[in-house]
């Protein structure tokens, strides 16, 4: 059996795969080019696996992070009898040792951001990775919304009041309410949008069929959409996976109130809300506003060769 199907059949008899490690996710957003690095104890038994994409218009030569995916990298299932620091650190290694074996060797880049629960890539800087920390923010314990609220700034709670009396937050069911504020806003800022509308559907009739997913919109006092914002959730947390607005809409600030409901509309789910952070200061204090843990990941890459490097490094100037 090959390393994916074997992963598609041990994740039909599981409830613990995150949402963007899942098969029919992959899936979709890498329009089935996708594969799996998996490590196994001496029983045959999946002890740790790494999902990675495979792009078909590079000669399979390039493995980047899926769009709208924003962790992938390393899950590791740990043995039930482990306990010591130093044991789980050996088991982390050995089993990121395999990973790295199974991953093709034929790769010139690769670029993997990591789940937030992944700590040690001591093995892959052991291999000639590289490593960028990034930073995303989460809320906890999100059922309690006195004490949420309690953690907002000031400036934040105020310009919330404010707004219920600007707009109007209702649900919708049309991903693309949120999705086309967002590729208007980037495109504006000459930045290349590469999701299409297709992908977008199709994640979104798979998250809607699953009940894990909530559509929210902002209108004017018009009834014109001014904002939008997608969230979806799975067994442990929500996230922020769209936030779309028109221009005028930043006047308003009905992102924020946007965002607030969001977050009690999460909490009728799971107990941690993930905003997927962003290293983007005017986002990033936004995020921030909301009084969230900031949390770390990685970002992991590796270039086959230094010529590589300067060579992708020339195209992304």
């Amino acid at each position: 059996m090959e390393n994916k199907e074997k992963y598609i059949s041990f994740c039909s008899r599981r409830m613990d795969i995150p949402l963007f490690h899942q098969p029919w996710w992959l899936d979709i957003v890498t329009s089935g080019n996708w594969d799996i690095a998996i490590s196994n104890d001496k029983n045959g038994n999946i002890t740790a696996i790494m999902p990675f994409s495979r792009l078909k218009k590079y000669m399979n030569l390039l493995s980047l992070q899926p769009l709208l995916t924003p962790y992938l990298g390393i899950i590791y299932f740990y043995p039930t009898d482990i306990s010591k620091r130093t044991s789980i650190y050996s088991f982390e290694n050995e089993h990121a040792y395999n990973i790295i074996t199974d991953l093709p060797g034929h790769f010139l880049f690769q670029h993997h951001n990591f789940r937030i629960d992944f700590t040690n890539w001591y093995p892959f800087y052991n291999k000639n990775y590289v490593q960028t920390t990034r930073y995303t923010y989460l809320l906890k314990n999100i059922k309690n919304h006195d004490s949420l609220w309690a953690g907002f700034t000031n400036t934040l709670k105020r310009q919330i009041r404010a707004t219920e009396n600007e707009c109007t937050i209702s649900e919708s069911e049309n991903i693309l309410d949120v999705f086309i504020l967002m590729k208007n806003s980037l495109l504006k800022k000459s930045v290349k949008w590469a999701l299409t509308d297709d992908t977008l559907t199709r994640i979104d009739q798979v998250l809607s069929a699953n009940h894990q997913r909530k559509i929210l919109v902002a209108m004017d006092r018009n009834g014109k959409i001014i904002s939008g914002i997608y969230i979806c959730w799975d067994a442990g947390t929500a996230y922020l996976l769209g936030l779309g607005m028109k221009k005028e809409a930043g006047e308003t600030n009905s992102v924020k109130q946007l965002i607030w409901e969001s977050i009690k509309t999460a909490s009728e789910h799971v107990d941690v809300f993930d905003f997927e952070g962003s290293m983007i200061p005017g986002v990033e204090r936004l995020y921030r506003s909301f009084g969230g843990e900031r949390t770390p990941y990685y970002e992991i890459k590796k270039y086959k060769n230094k010529m590589v490097r300067l060579m992708l490094n020339f195209i992304n100037k």
